[in-house]
């Protein structure tokens, strides 16, 4: 383990507060708090690298804001049980450093960690290989903010960006207030207009722009 790594005050949070083995393994100093003990008192001096582990019982915006108000700059990486290129791109627009599996082994913690402090990206292999294997529409590439923004009719806007912040069809109807049908609709119709494949193009597109 290379000597920034032993300095490293590693702070676990999660729902409950215990370490998984894995995490003990790779940082045999790190703590665990729960993320409602984060909410309340946890002081920013308490660590240098944090962890938080999702809960599917809150949305990753209000997890990550929890953890932001006591840990206002500290690189933040953030667990997932279910790991999806979705949840990570709305991780990485939250500001988080990393992102990769709960259960991840040692040595990939011990990366992740030496990347992070290091002041770099964990970005992992799935997303990666999607970004180089999926390039965006040369008509969209050369696209000013306004040109495919004008494309879009106001709904279809307010869809566009929530769907680049992570959210799925159903968060964002409750959200707008609408049914999840007509979200689908709403998407459908820009994929369409920006002839695009997928959210995750959608999503790499709007947040680039």
């Amino acid at each position: 383990m290379g000597t920034h790594l032993l300095t490293t005050q590693h702070l676990f949070i999660g729902n409950a507060a215990n370490l998984l083995e894995g995490w003990r393994q790779a940082f045999p100093s790190a703590r665990c708090i729960s993320l409602e003990h984060a909410r309340v008192s946890a002081p920013e001096s308490e660590a240098s690298l944090v962890w938080l582990r999702l809960s599917a019982e809150a949305s990753v915006a209000e997890q990550i804001a929890a953890v932001r108000r006591c840990f206002v700059s500290n690189p933040l990486v953030v667990l997932s049980d279910i790991p999806s290129d979705m949840e990570a791109l709305a991780v990485f627009a939250l500001a988080a450093r990393g992102y990769c599996n709960v259960h991840a082994g040692k040595e990939v913690l011990q990366n992740v960690a030496s990347v992070v402090a290091q002041g770099g990206l964990w970005i992992g292999e799935s997303i990666m290989q999607r970004l180089l294997a999926a390039p965006m529409p040369v008509a969209l590439v050369t696209s000013t903010s306004n040109t495919w923004a004008a494309q879009l009719t106001e709904r279809e806007l307010e869809v566009a960006k929530a769907v680049a912040r992570g959210g799925s069809n159903k968060e964002i109807a409750a959200q707008l207030g609408v049914t999840e049908r007509t979200i689908k609709a709403h998407v459908g119709a820009i994929f369409e207009k920006l002839k695009l494949r997928d959210r995750l193009q959608l999503a790499l597109f709007v947040k680039d722009s």
